[in-house]
């Protein structure tokens, strides 16, 4: 691979690893902060129910019927994405599996410990493209092997010194 291809495919790469560090830093953020304050929340609403306009109140229902375990566990997978990502920032291919492990039980969460309701299609179909972005620049720098370079060194192409 020439140079300029890949330093292209590594500048993809960091500013896909930025995006995808502000969204899993917020995520973490929210559903720690959802987590730690949930009894709080839900002691407050209880006891003053007219303090929240009606509009709110659904939504607040809603996000108190969650246990608190579940954004807490939530907040700890998100912190582990977070961490797969400055793993793959050292390109580290551990870091690619670190982040997919971490995304796709993000993403079965609410299919296994939520109804239907819960389960957001565009979190799924858009984690999935990440995953493959990632996965697609990862392997385009030679972290995972190039097939470019597999198939040279097959066919006899490859330069065996």
């Amino acid at each position: 691979m020439d140079e300029e291809k890949y330093h292209a495919n590594l500048k993809s790469l960091r500013m896909l690893l930025v995006m995808s560090f502000v969204v899993s830093g917020i995520y973490f953020i929210s559903e720690l902060i959802s987590g730690l304050t949930l009894p709080t929340v839900s002691e407050f609403y209880h006891s003053h129910p007219d303090a929240v306009p009606d509009q709110w109140g659904i939504l607040l229902e809603r996000s108190l019927s969650i246990p608190q375990w579940y954004y807490l566990l939530s907040a700890v997978l998100d912190a582990a994405s977070i961490a797969g990502l400055c793993m793959m920032w050292k390109l580290r291919k551990n870091g690619f599996h670190f982040y997919t492990l971490s995304k796709l039980l993000l993403m079965l969460m609410p299919v296994l410990f939520l109804d239907r309701s819960y389960i957001g299609l565009g979190n799924i179909m858009i984690g999935i493209l990440f995953i493959a972005l990632y996965f697609y620049l990862l392997r385009s720098i030679g972290l995972f092997g190039n097939k470019e370079v597999e198939n040279n060194n097959q066919t006899g192409g490859g330069n065996n010194t």
